[in-house]
């Protein structure tokens, strides 16, 4: 009986111990090969299989059966290679497979027809012209991201207008206040290349210093992660709708309102290219390849710092990278820790813009684009111990990130935006060292003699910048009138004798005169392509006649009162006293005019433009009283009269002509002259 019992207690434990249950049943893993992407008619790597026992060794000569799982209604050819699989010595074996239409495909193997033992393999099968769908898909969207900041950011400089020269007059004061300016402006034209660059045209213009520009630049570096954070809002559902309302806006007959189209359409346009280039990305997620490429980015930091700076450096706007960089991450394709260098990178690329504006430009007007070179390059250098595995920056910004529930697309413009502080707090302290590291780098040259036909206030950057770049015209209109001042001021020396060194100054003043005539025309005629409100066309127009007229001045005392004064001293001439006297009052009241003129344009004084029209009657009635006293003076047979008559005549006359060029300045600038 007790031989019963201990027989039976054997077999009870032999059959429900759970090792025994264990090895009786085989175990069916998936090795590699389960997720991959193929192109239609493409075969896939290998599905490596393996079975193992209870023990974990090797089981051979395991049957394995292949079951088609899902897949689309068109595949009609969906080939294993081997159908039939046996795991060999190792407990291996392997399967490819081959399908004809794009889709998606899951492949089943089976142990031993166990419906318990099955795994899954899953194939992606794209079309084989997806690749350039993809690419059109990106391009597409980035080309309507960034027209829409172009279109936004003009919308918002047309509202501010004039303000901007306000908001530009803070650059003076302390580097607190140039901070919170550059932050302003950038705000504004959503660019901090765009800021840049209207500073390499103020420091051109000799309106800020090199120092000054630093603070601002520190700032803008800020403002542009304003747009960045906008952005990473998911209301691409809205896009459309933006559009709409933006273009039914610009409609419109008030221009305010039209502006604001202009506005609203940008940001349509920029949530809408993003979720273009988000649907052309999507197929990117089933890429083991793309997305190890991308988390190996986070490894290689100087590589993605340099990759990025040379993508960003392409298209010349870090907003653009940094969009693309969100898009990635709400995609899943990007990780924190990647994106970070790619920030990085992208801060130094968008110098270019400024680099490529101060191009022909003053020393100073190049020293900042190499200042906002040489900012981001040293905040970079301070962030790279930050971006290994012991102290990782995307750490501490996920870290902050996280008790707003921030989406991956979040964390990415908080990481911008976070960096950005961090620059300016570390590095404000070395404001003064920045600036000095700048000037050694870029050292002051002197001015060669050659180079004296120059503009001053004509900035390539500010063509952007419609008001900005018209006010620096009127600048340089003021510059080019005070060569026709000087030429004025020369008159009563050519009048009475005219010395070598009188001719060489007055020859050269005609050169600039005709020369800024020329550069200004240009200027403008390339500033007539931006698009302009009704007061800057007409503005634009205003500045065209005066330049004219301006360079009709100059031409009247080289072209006529010059030549007057050489004929004189070569025929050893002298005007009588009477006649000298009479030609000085003449000139006196023309100069005058003139002198109101030009004053009137520079301070828009109504009264002095009012003054030089009403002037008209009284300079003719003058010449008239002068031409009849001098020939007065001939029909008395006046030596000195009789022998200076013809070039006693031309100079009242051209006098006369000098001040009737005057007036038309003045008619210009008054839209109802009295």
């Amino acid at each position: 009986m007790m031989r019963r019992v201990g027989l039976a207690l054997v077999v009870f434990f032999l059959v429900f111990s759970p090792g025994a249950a264990g090895a009786a049943a085989p175990q069916l893993r998936l090795l590699s090969g389960g997720n991959q992407v193929l192109l239609e008619g493409g075969r896939s790597a290998p599905v490596v299989l393996q079975v193992l026992d209870a023990a974990s060794a090797p089981v051979a000569g395991e049957r394995l059966n292949l079951l088609v799982g899902h897949c689309p209604t068109k595949a009609v050819d969906f080939r294993f290679d081997p159908p039939v699989l046996v795991t060999d010595a190792q407990g291996q074996a392997s399967v490819t497979v081959q399908v004809s239409h794009a889709g998606e495909y899951d492949l089943l193997v089976q142990l031993n027809a166990d419906a318990a033992q099955v795994v899954k393999a899953q194939f992606v099968v794209h079309d084989t012209a997806w690749i350039m769908f993809l690419l059109f898909g990106l391009a597409g969207g980035l080309g309507m991201f960034l027209f829409g900041m172009t279109l936004g950011a003009e919308g918002l400089q047309k509202i501010a207008g004039k303000r901007m020269k306000s908001i530009l007059g803070a650059f003076t004061a302390t580097p607190t206040l140039g901070i919170l300016t550059g932050i302003v402006v950038t705000a504004i034209t959503q660019s901090s290349s765009a800021t840049t660059v209207m500073l390499v045209g103020f420091v051109n213009a000799s309106l800020m210093t090199v120092q000054q520009t630093l603070s601002v630049i520190m700032g803008a570096n800020i403002g542009t992660t304003l747009t960045v954070q906008l952005i990473a809002f998911d209301i691409s559902h809205w896009a459309l709708l933006l559009i709409g309302l933006g273009f039914l806006l610009k409609q419109f007959a008030n221009r305010t309102t039209a502006y604001a189209g202009d506005i609203v359409l940008g940001f349509g346009l920029i949530f809408y290219g993003m979720k273009v280039m988000s649907t052309a990305m999507a197929p990117l997620r089933s890429f083991p390849a793309f997305r190890e490429m991308l988390i190996s980015i986070g490894q290689y930091p100087v590589t993605a710092i340099v990759g990025s700076m040379l993508f960003t450096s392409l298209i010349q706007s870090s907003g653009a990278t940094i969009g693309l960089l969100v898009v990635f991450a709400s995609q899943g394709l990007l990780s924190l820790h990647a994106a970070v260098p790619l920030i990085l990178g992208a801060h130094i690329g968008t110098c270019i813009t400024g680099w490529i504006a101060a191009i022909g430009g003053s020393i100073p007007a190049k020293k900042t684009a190499l200042l906002n070179i040489v900012y981001n390059v040293i905040g970079t250098v301070i962030f790279l111990p930050f971006l290994y595995d012991r102290a990782n920056f995307g750490d501490l910004v996920a870290w902050l990130s996280a008790p707003l529930g921030a989406t991956p697309a979040r964390e990415v413009a908080n990481a911008h935006m976070i960096s950005a502080v961090a620059k300016v707090i570390v590095l404000l302290p070395f404001y003064g060292r920045i600036v000095a590291l700048t000037e050694r780098l870029l050292p002051e040259a002197p001015v060669p003699e050659d180079q004296v036909l120059k503009v001053k206030f004509l900035s390539e950057g500010l063509l952007r910048t419609p008001e900005l770049a018209l006010g620096n015209v009127a600048r340089e209109i003021a510059r080019m009138a005070g060569h026709v001042e000087v030429m004025m001021h020369s008159v009563p020396a050519l009048i009475s004798y005219a010395e070598d060194k009188l001719i060489e100054d007055l020859t050269l003043r005609e050169r600039k005169v005709d020369f800024l005539r020329l550069q200004i025309t240009r200027y403008l005629s390339r500033l007539s392509e931006a698009t302009l409100t009704t007061e800057q066309t007409a503005t634009m127009m205003q500045y065209m006649n005066v330049i004219n007229d301006l360079e009709g001045l100059g031409d009247m005392i080289y072209k006529a009162i010059l030549p007057c004064s050489k004929v004189k001293k070569a025929g050893e001439l002298r005007f009588s006293e009477e006649g000298f006297r009479e030609l000085m009052k003449m000139f006196d009241a023309v100069n005058a005019v003139f002198l109101q003129a030009i004053n009137g344009f520079a301070t828009h004084d109504l009264h002095l433009v009012e003054a030089v029209v009403a002037s008209e009657p009284a300079i003719a009635h003058l010449e008239d009283e002068l031409r009849t006293s001098h020939m007065k003076r001939v029909f008395e047979q006046r030596d000195q009269s009789v022998q200076t008559s013809t070039l006693h005549l031309d100079l009242l006359s051209t006098l006369r002509g000098i001040h009737i060029q005057s007036v038309k300045i003045a008619r210009v600038l008054a839209p109802h002259p009295a």
